[in-house]
């Protein structure tokens, strides 16, 4: 209630009880006189007062019937709103006070009848009534706290349902329900801890399979998700039981064995055992859905606790254990050694220093001269050479392979062709005889580049340079992995104007039946079929080569030539051209053309050229 409202009542009051004290009668009447008494059969004496009622006690009387009115309207609305009970007991309240009331002004006042007043006797009643009535509601409101407190006690085990639901999912597996990532984390920090004041050594297993994206991808996701969880299952049925086995996403598992060995040495010997027991089993198809299907597994195994290492740093030794295990073949396990560390830092910073080479401007282009069997120069190839700011020279059996699997191989590509156009067209315009061609070597990932065609073609164009002038050289193994690609890749360079060379044949997976479907314009015998000529001893294998490419009419070029004998060896072979040290090492672009100068020279127009010194 307004405080203001409550003020004004209690005023209002205090002045209606100060006028009835100051009154002789009161406020309601002007005058009370005693009338003739009564004995009752008991003995007692009653009397009656006979009363004036004044203004004010009319005007409180009228007041008393509208207040009582309205109390009757309001307990009719609650009865018909559905609170029947309680506005049902009012009404019966109000009743009995208005009835004796009533009696005692109807029969005592108006008619003068010499009859005790029932309003006396009413009011108890009344009161009782009312305390029925409010034990009821108060019996009501019992019920709805009651019924309150058992929603909120029903929404608090909810809630506490909901935080434990919540809890699982962030550290387990939706999908086989084992531990997840953060969880294998949490347990190995632990793990660590106890080995550390144990003095005792544990093991991690990092298990990756070998062939589920096969699977994925031709079986769908549905039949992937089943072999996870029987790899799941698996790992738990192989797993010791103090164990823990963990999903760390994919297809990719690991595998805690607690600290229970007194030496590191123990504990590898303990996990290598446990990998090997799960490469057998994971050996064994798994029947799903009608289907035998061949999974495998690698395995990376790395103890611990050794020189601080925290849970990140274990795991991240057997992931670099588990990619050794897959360069090995697969379906191998293999242990975490110190210097595996060391390599892997190393080709980070390889990795590293590669990407910033390009910026640096650390690649360069060195040449090296082919020659016809004459010592005629009909072209060079073009080598990259890498410059680390730091290690020096790098060779590209080192960081090619890491071009490739980074895709870094894509943007050195390009660079390599750019340069070699621009050393083309320079050579062009100052008129120097270069044998009018270039070599650059292309990567399988480069043709497998769906706008590998598109992008070379718009290259040559941009540095006006025939694609005629140049010549792509690429290995058997880029025709491996997807052979109609392949084709189509190389004929639609071949339709362009390429030239094209197979490199290293003989040294792959030679297959003859390929070989006449390509638009090979060139092939090259590989240098570890030219260091084994001899001039008494004939070399079957570049024999057939020369033949092979003879036969499909391919020009035939051999690599790696150094000594005099090879090349009267090859010459008898009936081999078109040649490039070796014997001729001239690779060379910076300044001196090749200075060397190709010289050759020019020193060919001065005869039949078989004197080749300079390089």
């Amino acid at each position: 209630m307004n405080r203001y409202l409550l003020g004004m009542l209690c005023l209002l009051s205090l002045g209606m009880f100060w006028i009835n004290l100051s009154s002789p009668y009161g406020a309601f009447y002007t005058l009370l006189e005693e009338g003739p008494r009564m004995v009752l059969p008991w003995g007692e004496q009653l009397f009656t007062i006979k009363r004036t009622i004044s203004t004010a006690g009319y005007v409180y009387s009228l007041l008393d019937i509208l207040v009582i009115g309205w109390t009757f309207y309001s307990a009719a609305r609650q009865v018909l709103a559905g609170e029947r009970w309680r506005g049902g007991m009012l009404l019966v309240c109000l009743t009995m006070l208005v009835m004796g009331g009533s009696w005692s002004f109807i029969l005592l006042k108006t008619l003068n009848l010499r009859s005790p007043p029932l309003d006396l006797f009413a009011f108890p009643l009344f009161v009782l009534l009312m305390g029925i009535s409010l034990a009821d509601q108060i019996r009501r409101r019992s019920l709805q706290l009651e019924t309150i407190a058992g929603e909120l006690r029903d929404e608090a085990n909810s809630r506490r349902r909901a935080e434990l639901d919540l809890r699982h999912a962030a550290y387990h597996d939706a999908l086989t329900g084992l531990p997840n990532r953060l969880r294998a984390l949490y347990i190995l920090t632990d793990l660590l801890v106890e080995a550390s004041q144990r003095k005792q050594y544990g093991a991690v297993l990092m298990v990756d399979l070998d062939n589920f994206k096969t699977i994925n991808d031709s079986l769908g996701h549905q039949v992937g998700d089943r072999v996870l969880e029987c790899i799941g299952d698996t790992l738990l049925a192989v797993a010791p039981s103090d164990a823990t086995v963990a999903r760390l996403g994919g297809d990719e598992f690991i595998m805690l064995l607690g600290a229970s060995n007194a030496t590191p040495e123990h504990a590898a010997t303990c996990a290598m055992e446990i990998a090997e027991s799960l490469l057998q089993r994971l050996a064994t198809p798994l029947a799903i859905d009608g289907r035998f299907l061949g999974v495998g597994a690698s395995i990376g195994v790395a103890a611990f606790p050794h020189d601080g290492q925290g849970a990140t740093d274990v795991v991240r030794c057997a992931d670099i254990a588990l990619y050794r295990a897959k360069s090995a073949g697969r379906n191998a396990a293999r242990l975490f050694l110190p210097q595996m560390q060391r390599e892997a830092d190393a080709r980070m910073d390889l990795e590293r220093g590669l990407r910033e080479a390009l910026e640096r401007h650390e690649f360069s282009l060195h040449f090296q001269p082919q020659v016809d069997m004459h010592g005629r120069l009909v072209g060079a190839e073009a080598l990259l050479r890498w410059t680390h700011a730091t290690l020096g020279q790098i060779s590209p059996v080192t960081f090619i392979p890491i071009a490739e699997e980074t895709g870094l191989i894509h943007a050195i590509g390009a660079w390599v062709v750019a340069r070699a156009c621009e050393h083309l067209r320079k050579w062009r315009s100052l008129g120097i005889d270069f044998g009018g061609r270039i070599s650059v070597n292309i990567s399988p990932w480069q043709i497998a580049h769906p706008q590998f065609v598109a992008n070379i073609a718009a290259q040559m164009a941009a540095a006006n340079v025939s694609p005629s002038e140049l010549t792509l050289e690429l290995t058997e193994s880029a025709l491996l992995t997807d052979f109609p690609a392949a084709l189509q890749t190389l004929k639609q360079l071949s339709a362009i104007g390429f030239q094209l060379s197979l490199d290293d044949f003989g040294t792959g997976y030679s297959s003859l039946s390929y070989l006449q479907q390509l638009p090979m314009d060139e092939l090259k015998i590989d240098r570890s079929f030219v260091t084994s000529l001899q001039p008494d001893v004939a070399d079957p294998l570049a024999g057939f080569v020369i033949e092979v490419g003879q036969r499909l009419g391919m020009t035939t070029i051999a690599e790696g030539v150094e000594t005099k004998e090879q090349e009267a060896v090859l010459r008898k072979l009936g081999c078109d051209l040649m490039q070796g040290y014997l001729i001239c090492k690779p060379l910076p672009a300044d001196e090749f053309q200075q060397w190709a100068i010289q050759h020019a020279v020193a060919a001065g127009g005869t039949d078989d050229a004197t080749t300079p010194s390089c």
